[in-house]
């Protein structure tokens, strides 16, 4: 894994979910996924699993809900 790529690139669930087969995989991958640190806090999964150590999986990179949204959607849902 490069220093530019996300650590959680390889076990992010929205590559073997709700984006697998997509046409937008790759620009994902290399807006968020592979664009360094930048990419990384441009990116609310990323944001949320900093935060609460964990990101439900239908979110996506550049989800228009905000971390906290995110979060307390999650608190109600029992998720955390």
């Amino acid at each position: 894994m490069s220093p530019q790529e996300c650590p959680n690139t390889p076990k992010c669930p929205i590559f073997s979910g709700i984006l697998q087969g997509s046409q937008y995989t790759e620009t994902y991958k290399s807006l968020f996924c592979l664009a360094g640190e930048e990419g990384r806090n441009k990116c609310r999964r990323y944001q949320v699993s900093q935060k609460v150590g964990k990101c439900p999986a239908n979110v996506l990179p550049n989800s228009s809900k905000s971390v906290d949204e995110i979060i307390a959607e999650m608190k109600a849902k029992g998720e955390i």
